[in-house]
């Protein structure tokens, strides 16, 4: 089952028909992958491209990726640069700058290896109904691993009309710094944005109508781990909603990668609070990512089906609009940088 390994690693890495993936070693030939998650909140967008055969994944050695919004050529490249997961290459992707909005037909095209040609075409769905995003810190007893203290985020929403719409709420860390030599010279700066591990057991409607009353900080005692921390409107059609997802306080610690010679440094840590509007594949195809990840027994009563909506090709290509707000977290001076083997840390 290795193209369905590759579509699930591939969404880890970053977020149409209706045809599941199957595996048919016998009649299947090479094939494109093609997975990307575009949001009209982002300028800068990657898309993971491999190729699948029946007996092993190995990597694109050339392409050429083409993005048009509206039938307006966007953007072009022939540029790779290679995926991270923990430290590890995890494959090469490609990137490019484009901007779009709401109602725009968007149209992305790889061309690779001289013998593969894959597109997707989809419209841009509306961004979600955010009255107000606040945040607060909060304190509880029951979590070793993390700590007790937690950021909690509210997100007020309200219901847009009569269909059913879907959303995923994402919190990121971002963290700008100024690195210093020994002799207090400034020798760089960078930037470092990761997704946050979330708290979700406090929150029924992300929960699915449950509170978690057990030890389980992700999620419920029963059922599936909303990992994607995806949800509809179904709850609370024609109304209001305030949901509040938390993520731990402590794990907003990271820093950029350090230049040679850094000696201290100065870094400001925000907290990114997101929530996006989805399209209904786009949201199934996340719903089903949780319980393939989770090894959850709902795998036993549903037919779980990963979405393939890349034509000449398989993949999945997300496309989501958002609403978001940007919290400063506070300032903090390093003035020791320790290098171990694998690479510097700090203390302060």
């Amino acid at each position: 089952m290795k193209k369905f390994f590759v579509i699930v690693m591939s969404a880890a890495l970053f977020a149409a028909c209706d045809n599941p993936l199957e595996y048919k070693p016998e009649n299947k030939a090479d094939e494109l992958i093609v997975n990307a998650f575009l949001d009209a909140g982002e300028t800068s967008h990657l898309v993971q491209l491999a190729v699948s055969s029946t007996e092993y994944v190995r990597p694109v050695e050339k392409a050429e990726l083409r993005f048009y919004v509206n039938g307006e050529l966007k953007a072009r490249t022939s540029e790779f640069e290679e995926i991270e997961w923990y430290g590890d290459t995890a494959g090469k992707g490609m990137r490019f700058e484009a901007s779009f909005k709401a109602g725009d037909v968007l149209r992305l095209e790889v061309d690779a290896d001289d013998r593969f040609s894959a597109y997707n075409e989809q419209v841009v769905p509306p961004a979600p109904t955010v009255s107000s995003i606040d945040t607060v810190r909060v304190s509880e007893t029951s979590n070793e691993e993390y700590g007790t203290e937690y950021l909690r985020f509210d997100f007020r929403v309200r219901d847009a009309g009569p269909e059913e719409d879907y959303f995923r709420i994402k919190i990121d860390s971002y963290a700008e710094a100024v690195f210093y030599d020994k002799d207090g010279k400034e020798l760089e700066r960078g930037s470092l944005k990761r997704m946050q591990p979330m708290k979700i057991d406090n929150d029924p409607i992300l929960n699915g109508g449950y509170i978690n009353s057990g030890s389980d900080d992700f999620g419920l005692e029963i059922g599936t781990r909303n990992t994607y921390c995806v949800f509809s409107d179904m709850q609370f059609s024609g109304a209001s909603a305030t949901l509040r997802p938390m993520t731990y306080a402590n794990t907003f610690g990271g820093i950029p990668p350090m230049p040679e010679g850094a000696e201290s440094a100065v870094v400001e840590s925000y907290a990114i609070a997101t929530i996006m509007s989805l399209p209904q594949r786009y949201f199934y195809y996340l719903k089903a990512l949780n319980m393939l990840q989770d090894g959850s027994d709902d795998l036993a009563l549903e037919d779980v089906q990963i979405a393939d909506n890349v034509e000449g090709g398989i993949g999945f290509v997300g496309v989501s609009n958002s609403a978001g707000k940007t919290f400063r977290i506070g300032t903090r001076k390093i003035d020791e940088l320790i290098y171990y083997q694998d690479g510097p840390f700090y203390e302060e």
